[in-house]
Parts: structure tokens; sequence; C-alpha cells
């Protein structure tokens, strides 16, 4: 019969290894070599873990003759090839770095003209251990920015910003946003074999639109939103910044430079707005969305604040628009103000 007798040393190693983030082979089988120590034999051993008695026997004679380096399984098969590891993904990373799109299948025919074979599941294993994901497409318009322009704006942004922090100024992200009356097709959780569908309807002549300011960096964030079945003009703008909470600070407002906002109109009515309102215009580069702060609002608002994708009436989708815009606006958190602590 094998029997395992441990030291005081060992003993205490195995407890100290017990208290590790260990796989439950691993721990299985200190558990045996454990109850070998107090005397159990292997058949009744076996039959705790379920397990063949001849398993067991393997396992405390390697124990016996390698010590705690048999607790852990051995890995099966050659070494891995690390040098043909290392050419697989930096040829993927090459790959993945062009702008274009991929599947597994086009990436293993792609790695083929560079020598390496490998099938699509291979290909997708090795994308999994890199940190990849197939995820939807987005878009971008960095590729027509200019670069020094759009760096300055990130530049003034973060000043006005941390103004507005301070409490020296109220701080707003302006723009418009249309909405169809079928929404963006997006994700939904589903019943296996089931797909929601969302009944289509055509656009013409039936869209919403809304106009919102979004004021992020304040004590009380605020959205301002006006929301109509109609497209909007300069004097709607206009209207719009009339109506914008009043305040004792100056009121800077960001927005792009559509046609509706850098027209004649709003050009000669600048100086007014800045006399006698205290509303600053400041008009971002071209092609930076992703500087306006309200762009990320439009998306959530979009995506995720109307659960019904489909409206057959123009004033039913205006309702529904306003009605995500409020829910997402009632749901903005004052900020907290961190106050001196008294001195002890």
């Amino acid at each position: 019969m094998i029997r395992i007798h441990l030291d005081e040393t060992t003993r205490d190693e195995l407890k100290a290894l017990r208290r590790a983030d260990l796989p439950h082979k691993v721990r299985d089988r200190i558990e045996m070599v454990t109850l070998s120590d107090v005397g159990w034999p292997a058949p009744r051993i076996a039959g705790h873990f379920g397990r063949h008695p001849q398993t067991v026997r393997d396992l405390l004679r390697s124990f016996l003759a390698r010590g705690s380096s048999a607790l852990h399984p051995s890995r099966s098969g050659p070494d891995p090839d690390l040098e043909r590891r290392d050419r697989v993904e930096a040829a993927l990373r090459e790959l993945l770095r062009r702008g274009r799109t991929w599947t597994s299948g086009q990436l293993s025919r792609a790695l083929t003209e560079r020598d390496i074979s490998l099938g699509a599941r291979q290909v997708r294993r090795y994308l999994k251990r890199m940190g990849a994901r197939y995820r939807r497409t987005g878009s971008t318009l960095r590729h027509k920015q200019d670069p020094a322009k759009a760096e300055r704006a990130r530049r003034v942004l973060a000043n006005l910003k941390a103004r507005a922090e301070a409490g020296l100024l109220k701080l707003y992200y302006l723009d418009e946003c249309g909405f169809a009356p079928t929404l963006p097709t997006g994700c939904s959780w589903a019943l296996r074999g089931e797909r929601k569908l969302v009944e289509y309807e055509a656009p013409q002549g039936r869209r919403a639109n809304a106009i919102a300011a979004y004021r992020p960096y304040d004590l009380s964030p605020r959205l301002e939103v006006f929301a109509a079945e109609r497209t909007w003009d300069a004097y709607d703008l206009l209207g719009f910044l009339g109506a914008l909470p009043c305040s004792r600070l100056p009121r800077v407002v960001v927005l792009d430079n559509a046609g509706l906002h850098t027209g004649r109109v709003v050009r000669a009515a600048r100086a007014r707005l800045a006399a006698r309102r205290g509303i600053y215009l400041y008009f971002l580069p071209a092609y930076s969305p992703e500087l306006n702060e309200i762009e990320p609002v439009f998306r959530q608002v979009k995506y995720q604040e109307m659960p019904r994708r489909s409206y057959t009436t123009r004033s039913g989708l205006r309702e529904a628009v306003v009605t995500a815009f409020d829910g997402y606006g009632r749901r903005l958190r004052p900020k907290r103000v961190e106050r001196p602590r008294p001195a002890a």
C-alpha cells in the first residue's frame, strides 16, 4: 500500500498552496496527498473523489518521486513554438491595422500569402489570445481634419472646461439631431432561435428634429432640448440661444461649422448676443464632431432611450423624442463639491 508521510515543512507548504488561486485539478491533488498523510488508503481516496484507484496511486507515486511539482498537471504534446507564435501575431497585427474590414476566413487566406497556414478557427484562437474582438465598425472624420486646428481647439476647450468647473462661466455644447420614423438597428436580447424585428417606415417627410444644448461641467448639469416636426433655420437657433437659462456668469456655447450656425443671420447677431445676453459662440474646427460633447448624448438617446424603434406618425415620433431626452436629463447627477475638512 502506498502511503504519504509529510514532514512539517512540506505540510506547511501544502497549506500555503491551498490558499492560492489554483485550478480545481490541483486542489483535488493536494487533498489526495493530505488524506493519504492522515492514513486514507488509495481506494478510499478514489471513492471520495470519484476517481479510479490507479489514478490516485499514480499521483501518490509521482508525489513521492517529484514532490510538489507532481501536483501541477504536465502539458501534453510538444513544447509551444514561441517563434512561430510571435510571427503569426506580428502578421495579424499588421493586417488588422490596414484600412479595411476582416473576417477570420479572410485573415486565414491573407496569412497563407505570407507562408503561414492557419484555418479560420485557429486564427480566432490567436485573435482571442491577442485580446482582439469582433466589433461593429465606426465612422470617423479625422482624416479630413486640420491637426493643428483640432489640437488648438482641444486646448481651448480644456481651458473652458476648467473655468466652468471653477464656477467662472457656463459651458454649453449645442447641436441638432434628426430622428427618422424607423430608428437605426441596434442590439437587443432575444430568446434562442428568435430575432427582434423592427417594422420599417419610410422616412420621406416624416422626420422629427431636435435642437439641444448640454451643460455637463456644472454643479447642476442640464440638458436643454426643443423638438419639432420641421427643419430648423437660423431664427430658430437664435430663439433657442435666447431661451437658455439666465445667468450672471458668461455663457459659452460650443457648436460646429454647419451652415445653420455660420450663416449671415447668426454672424450678424453674435455681437448682440454677447453684449445683451452674455452668450458667446465658440465654433469648432471643421470635421471635429468628437470635440462636441453633445454627440454621445444624441447617441445614447437614439440607441438606448427609445426602446420602441418604429413610429407611424410624426407626432408620435416627436413625443417619443421629447420623452427620451427628458428621461436622460432627469438622470444627470449633480456634481459633488469637495469641502475642505476642518483642522483637527
